[in-house]
């Protein structure tokens, strides 16, 4: 048996192999669709049908438990603390392609408190009877319809060009359940809507912490300073938890050879690996709060994930080099050493390590801008600023340096905005070899 093939049975490549296999595609062609999907974890779920997009992903939807689409909702709908209707109209539309019934199932599905927020967003709900009724606006053409069973009179709110018009799906919900539509409609004719979004959103945020996302205060705690000492005594054992695979969207780039997946790899035990999976994953969540991204780009994504595993590895090598370790990186000693640091540190700290070995290049950037010349460059406007490749892909090193988490810049011409972590030590040290000699070329110039 060859050495690769030795690195491929290793039970973490094994996993991430599993987890790329439950891609969108390979997952729609299985023979056993429903006990695939209900074998998914929900930001399993959210991510595959992201990366495959809404046309073709109706089948796989069809088969989301109700928690699965929960965690969609949550994921999806919200920009920061405000609910997006037209997101969940998104989800709502492909449902619709398979049928009125089906919409209203799914509309029922949802969270009832979404579903209150999502109808009073949409329509006014008036009471003939009881409510003074203003008179329609004849120039905003606004558009009203009395329920089916001739309660209420419902008001377009606002023409949002959802693409499924409010109406047409109330229309479906009377059909499938008068009852439970007269209630929701009762409750969004009394209640305000700021007060029913404000419900919706503690919930959700309760829902997304127990998938890892938490809020952007503690998520922030990753570029904070590190811990001086290593971790508690730890569980060996995953942590009670929902979450607990690798999505595949994280998976593509964790199985990539890294200091991280080489000391992973040689992890046996199934639960201590699970433990750590489970936390590279929150730990990737976090990082998407913390950089404030969204979960709707799968490529960005994919980019996050990236930057994470190698501000890991770079914090397990920061370790190794404060503890004496002088030997190769691609080496078994150090693969050895590191896989001992995943049992001592929380995937949290080893990633704050990596980011403190990134801040005195920032601080050697900010104190290259005091000079009046670097500075001079540097807050040259777009007009007066040289046009040549150098010069471009020198001042996206420069910004990347001074992002509020300093990343690597300048390294890609065609894509002079693209970024990276510093995966290494020795990323830095080139780093700071070419800030050195940015600057003596900028303030050598008369």
């Amino acid at each position: 048996m060859t050495d690769n093939n030795t690195i491929e049975l290793t039970p973490f490549r094994a996993d991430l192999t599993r987890a790329l296999a439950r891609r969108g595609e390979r997952l729609l062609a299985a023979t056993d669709l429903a006990e695939e999907v209900a074998a998914l974890e929900p930001l399993e779920a959210y991510y595959i049908i992201r990366e495959i997009g809404f046309d073709q992903a109706l089948p796989i939807l069809l088969k989301l438990s109700q928690e699965q689409l929960e965690a969609c909702v949550d994921l999806d709908c919200w920009n920061r603390h405000d609910f997006a209707v037209d997101s969940l109209d998104e989800w709502l539309a492909t449902f619709a392609l398979a049928g009125p019934e089906t919409l209203a199932e799914t509309f029922f599905s949802l969270d009832y408190v979404v579903q209150l927020l999502f109808l009073a967003k949409t329509v006014t709900v008036y009471d003939p009877d009881t409510d003074q009724v203003p008179q329609k606006d004849k120039e905003k053409g606004t558009s009203r319809a009395m329920t089916p069973d001739g309660f209420y009179l419902l008001e377009l709110r606002v023409d949002m060009g959802l693409r499924i018009h409010p109406f047409t799906l109330l229309d479906a919900m009377y059909q499938y359940d008068l009852t439970a539509t007269h209630q929701l409609l009762s409750e969004v004719r009394v209640d305000l809507s700021t007060q029913i979004e404000e419900e919706a959103l503690r919930f959700r945020n309760g829902r997304m912490q127990d998938i890892g996302f938490v809020t952007p205060d503690e998520a922030s705690i990753l570029f904070s300073r590190p811990a001086s000492r290593q971790s508690s005594p730890r569980p060996q054992k995953p942590i009670a938890s929902i979450l607990t695979r690798v999505p595949s969207v994280y998976a593509g780039p964790l199985i990539e050879t890294t200091l991280l997946q080489q000391a992973l790899s040689l992890i046996t035990d199934q639960e201590n690996l699970s433990r750590l999976e489970q936390e590279i994953v929150w730990t990737i969540n976090s990082a998407i709060i913390a950089y404030g991204e969204k979960t709707q780009d799968t490529k960005q994504i994919t980019d996050i994930a990236k930057r994470v595993r190698d501000t890991i590895s770079l914090g397990l090598e920061s370790l190794l080099a404060k503890e004496g370790f002088d030997g190769p990186l691609n080496s078994a000693a150090a693969a050895a050493k590191a896989s001992d640091l995943l049992d001592a540190w929380y995937i949290t700290d080893l990633f704050r390590h990596g980011f403190a070995a990134t801040q005195n290049l920032q601080q050697e950037m900010r104190q290259a801008l005091r000079d009046p010349q670097f500075r001079a460059w540097y807050d040259l406007s777009e007009t007066q600023q040289s046009d040549t490749s150098d010069d471009r892909l020198e001042r996206a090193f420069v910004s990347a340096l001074l992002s509020r988490h300093p990343l690597q810049g300048g390294f890609d011409l065609a894509k002079t905005e693209d970024v990276k972590a510093f995966a290494c030590l020795a990323d830095i040290d080139v780093a700071q070899v070419r800030l050195k000699d940015l600057v003596a070329h900028i303030c050598g110039q008369s």
